[in-house]
């Protein structure tokens, strides 16, 4: 069993220490890397390593077209077997919140138990139950990382869900976009509300790059959180276990406290 990894680069500057961290991850295992640089920036003229790949990634639908693609082209190679594990990141997962040798022991530990029906990642929640296109959900998987065998991921294709959404949903998006508020027609209230929580912070308790952004870049992050919550629908649909990376009492306060501290240490900028 191979581990195939597709990655969707943007920040230049965070590409080294990616690639660090994923070959320290892995330094035992048998794995395929495959780069799909969404900036534009990054790919080498020369290649060192056989077992990285890079692609030049459109950025049509930010990650959710990186992986698209970068599926496409490992799948049109025929290197994947059925059985084998592929493992979608951005380039965020180890400078967004801390990471350290514990995250790269339970990232290992996930897939060696990575079950023919199964699906992982971090889950998250709004605290509530909420429902996806009538369907009730507890908790999604936080789409920076999730691994699941090549036979699952191939009933969850594509990623970029956003593509199926309607003309008539998508102006109502924006129409609530315009009112700084998020209204998706597939999702309930309370996780609209969630989300406009987020995406429009009062106290700072939210997106990032919230009050920075143009319409046209608020729009395109909505875009993302929408195929985010779509890839927990579709794996649920498709009678997958939504597993957390991060299961456990203990790891679940471990994770919590990580991202806790990186949010204080950042808004304080001591990182």
């Amino acid at each position: 069993m191979k581990v195939n990894i597709i990655v969707a680069l943007y920040y230049p500057h965070y590409y080294e220490k990616v690639r660090k961290e994923i070959f320290s991850i892995f330094a035992n295992a048998h794995f395929h890397l495959l780069f799909v640089d969404n900036s534009g920036k990054l790919i080498p003229e020369n290649e060192p390593a056989a077992n990285v790949q890079w692609l030049r990634g459109s950025n049509v639908a930010g990650e959710f077209s990186a992986w698209d693609e970068g599926y496409a082209l490992l799948a049109g190679n025929g290197i994947m077997d059925n059985d084998d594990i592929v493992l979608f990141m951005n380039d965020t997962f180890c400078h967004h919140r801390f990471f350290t040798f514990y995250d790269r022991v339970l990232y290992r530990k996930a897939v060696a138990h990575c079950t023919r029906n199964g699906i992982y990642g971090e889950l998250n929640s709004t605290g509530t139950a909420f429902a996806i296109n009538q369907l009730p959900l507890t908790a999604w998987i936080s789409s920076y990382v999730f691994l699941s065998r090549k036979e699952n991921i191939d009933k969850l294709l594509p990623l970029n869900s956003v593509t199926a959404v309607g003309d008539e949903a998508l102006a109502q998006i924006e129409r609530g976009l315009a009112q700084r508020k998020v209204d998706v027609p597939l999702f309930s209230a309370n996780l609209n509300q969630h989300l406009s929580h987020w995406l429009f912070p009062i106290n700072g308790n939210g997106w990032y790059n919230a009050g920075k952004t143009s319409p046209a870049i608020l729009l395109f992050k909505l875009k993302a959180i929408i195929n985010e919550k779509l890839l927990t629908h579709k794996a649920l649909k498709n009678g997958l276990a939504v597993n957390d990376i991060y299961q456990g009492k203990l790891n679940r306060i471990y994770n919590s406290l990580r991202n806790r501290l990186y949010t204080f240490c950042k808004r304080h900028k001591l990182v």
